[in-house]
């Protein structure tokens, strides 16, 4: 009898340890990433929150869950960093988003690869900007919060230009030309932030003059292992991504790569769908 009973408490504490396992393994709850950067270029503080990769998914009634969350953050700007709507599925999650999200705060969207393979990006856009949120295509935007002025410049995702040669390379002049249009129309004395939802395009970032390129795409390459692996894969990386999610030092900028909010029939394992939130503050 006092075998059995050992041998049951035995299972009860393997079956409680894989379901925590589990649990911690696959926990799809929102989490907040906090990073704080200083430059000498501002004099007040400034709150800025990512949204990337949302792919249309649902947090809660009407997006009750993310809008509570990014309430409690108090941001002064939204950037929208790509692939908030997604190609397959409805757009309703997405819009109830954004719609509730105008209002309240400064908006500034730029394009993902899945608006442009749904077929209706122009249609999305134009959406989009029907609430008020500047659609950035190319061109910079200078926005005044709390009395700090900084200036916000967007690329379209590189798929809404890219075709292919005869010779199998990619052809992507017009996002050159988008990339180019903003550089040119730098304030050096205005912190600048570029929105590009590709973070593999680092060739291009650095040395680019940007104080802050904020990008997403990656998902965080969708399974981690935390302290071996920073990401499994992702897309336009491969695998064991080199630029799946966190802080990235160039010459003269710096990249800030979201995980993204997406869920989908992958599971993401030690790999929880974020908001991240960036306080820019003065220093040097």
């Amino acid at each position: 009898m006092e075998q059995q009973k050992k041998k049951f408490i035995s299972y009860v504490v393997l079956i409680v340890t894989v379901v925590a396992l589990l649990t911690v393994t696959l926990w799809n709850g929102l989490v907040v990433r906090i990073y704080v950067l200083s430059s000498k270029k501002l004099t007040n503080t400034v709150r800025l929150i990512i949204l990337s990769d949302l792919h249309s998914s649902m947090y809660g009634k009407n997006q009750s869950l993310l809008l509570a969350k990014i309430r409690e953050l108090k941001p002064d700007v939204v950037f929208l960093v790509g692939d908030i709507v997604d190609d397959k599925r409805p757009q309703e999650g997405a819009l109830q988003l954004l719609e509730a999200i105008a209002p309240q705060y400064p908006c500034f969207y730029v394009t993902g690869n899945h608006e442009f393979w749904s077929g209706r990006a122009d249609n999305i856009k134009n959406t989009i900007r029907s609430y008020g949120i500047e659609v950035l295509e190319g061109d910079c935007k200078i926005v005044t919060v709390g009395g700090q002025s900084i200036q916000v410049c967007g690329v379209d995702d590189p798929d809404g230009f890219e075709q292919e040669n005869f010779f199998g390379q990619e052809i992507s002049s017009g996002w050159d030309e988008q990339f180019e249009s903003c550089k040119n129309q730098l304030n050096g004395d205005t912190f600048s932030i570029l929105l590009s939802h590709r973070p593999e395009r680092v060739s291009y970032y650095g040395g680019s003059r940007f104080d802050l390129v904020v990008s997403g795409h990656a998902h965080g390459g969708q399974i981690r292992i935390p302290g071996l692996v920073n990401g499994l894969y992702a897309p336009n990386q491969g695998f064991l991504p080199k630029y799946a999610g966190g802080v990235y030092d160039f010459d003269s900028s710096r990249m800030i790569v979201s995980r993204g909010l997406a869920k989908s029939f992958i599971p993401r394992i030690f790999n929880p769908p974020e908001i991240v939130l960036i306080s820019l503050e003065p220093g040097e």
